[in-house]
């Protein structure tokens, strides 16, 4: 479906027919593709006007004047049937006025001051604008950014594309795409994201949030145990052996241990289940499965108390992120902290040792190859001064950590084998299991430890 609302001259067709120039492009190309346009908001609000976009699966808005498309559209059953679209799995896309429409809040005109007016709100908390390098509209984009606290700015030059689909984002075509967000202070933080980028959409606020300074880049304190321990485990399982020493450290078992499988890519509650299965194995008998990732969730009484009441806690794997995107700055990230104060102890496996340390290796929402990913830097620091990386020999991470140590020298690195673990309490840490714990200290070659070697961490 296209919708040539935009063009001043979609009004002047005295039939309809006379609109169905606009297919033009996409005959050939699709299945079917008609014409959707409204001369006036009086006829976009008529009963069952919008029917037509409910039997759609693509909508294209051409470009002209977004004011036009605002005037219309916007408060309308159509910008209704056009969010249940997307809803349903459809796609909504637009050149020119067309871009700038999909914003909630859209740039109507003017350069360098911004004319602001809303927009269809298909894509939230970005603002976008377009023939960006050609009309020199980084001034307004920025203003635009600077008013309106906690959004971003998209810019896309002419032949580019950005494609948004949940949090990935996507450059295609010719030129390149600007992200902005302001840093406070009167000032703009910005990147050139080129044709072919693939990037994520909370990575990038992120990464923008802490250009504000120093934050993931500095150890939050020396890499030793004031209370408490924390069991770090590699990945790609865990023997009983491993599994009885942290039942051991939680207190024995008879106390409550609860698992987060909040990193799991798919099914959070068999995960769950099969950390219980895993604990068990260790004599572990008493759990408390927790997956909920909104702040309406962990933050609730009941997830509260749990960690009020546990003696343990485990971190499963999957995708680090996720921990982060979860419990980053809530409550329960202060109760987390709170089990090691009063002498529990907190371990995982794969990201959930990860996440552990200060710095957190292999953060991007994109996947496990990068190592250091700006906007996902920090862990939660259960163990300080120290970044942690799992699957180390069996995958080859060591060139990784040499470039991690390179990067950040202030940090120790620990890379740890599958099936091996890293226990540190505040006697000390030692290497248990079958691998290794490859321990890289700042200005000191590094040492691999076996099972029941113990070593210090401090450098």
């Amino acid at each position: 479906m296209v919708k040539p609302t935009a063009n001043p001259l979609s009004d002047n067709a005295k039939q309809t027919n006379s609109l169905e120039q606009y297919t033009k492009p996409f005959i050939g190309k699709v299945g079917r593709v008609t014409v959707f346009h409204a001369r006036d908001k009086a006829q976009s609000l008529l009963p069952d006007f919008a029917k037509p976009i409910a039997e759609a699966s693509a909508v294209w808005i051409e470009g002209g004047d977004q004011k036009r498309l605002a005037d219309r559209y916007v408060g309308t059953p159509v910008q209704s049937a056009l969010k249940d679209l997307l809803a349903r799995g459809g796609c909504v896309g637009g050149t020119s006025a067309g871009a700038a429409i999909l914003s909630k809040t859209m740039i109507a005109g003017g350069n360098p001051d911004p004319l602001i007016q809303n927009g269809l709100g298909l894509v939230e908390g970005v603002i976008l604008d377009q023939h960006f390098t050609e009309r020199n509209r980084r001034p307004r984009l920025q203003k635009a950014v600077m008013a309106h606290g906690g959004k971003a700015g998209l810019g896309l030059d002419e032949a580019t594309a950005v494609i948004l689909s949940g949090r990935d984002l996507r450059v295609v075509g010719k030129g390149n795409a600007t992200w902005l967000v302001s840093s406070g202070e009167g000032k703009c933080f910005e990147k050139k994201l080129p044709a072919g980028t693939r990037d994520d959409l909370v990575r990038l606020f992120r990464e923008a949030k802490e250009n504000k300074g120093p934050l993931g880049t500095k150890p939050r304190g020396a890499p030793k145990m004031a209370n408490g321990s924390i069991m770090a485990v590699g990945g790609g399982g865990m023997g009983p052996e491993l599994a009885k020493k942290f039942v051991e450290l939680a207190g024995g078992p008879q106390s409550l241990i609860v698992i987060l499988p909040t990193a799991a890519p798919e099914d959070p509650t068999l995960q769950g289940l099969q950390a219980q299965r895993l604990l068990g194995r260790g004599g572990a008998t008493r759990f408390k499965v927790l997956s909920g990732t909104k702040p309406e969730e962990v933050e609730s009484r009941e997830y509260l108390d749990a960690l009020s009441k546990a003696s343990g806690v485990w971190f499963g794997g999957g995708r680090q992120w996720r921990f982060v995107d979860a419990y980053e700055g809530t409550k329960f990230e202060v109760a987390l902290m709170d089990v090691l104060k009063r002498g529990g102890a907190i371990g995982g496996s794969s990201a959930g040792a990860t996440i552990l340390g200060d710095y957190l290796c292999r953060g991007s929402p994109l996947g496990n190859t990068q190592m250091m990913t700006p906007g996902y830097e920090r862990g939660f620091a259960f163990l300080p001064g120290v970044a942690i990386d799992q699957h180390f020999g069996q995958r080859k991470r060591f060139a990784d950590m040499e470039a991690f140590c390179k990067a950040h020298p202030g940090y120790v690195g620990v890379g740890i084998d599958e099936a091996t673990a890293l226990v540190a309490t505040p006697k000390g840490a030692e290497a248990l299991g079958p691998g290794k714990v490859h321990v890289y200290l700042p200005g000191k070659p590094v040492k691999a430890y076996t099972s029941g070697e113990r070593f210090e961490l401090a450098p």
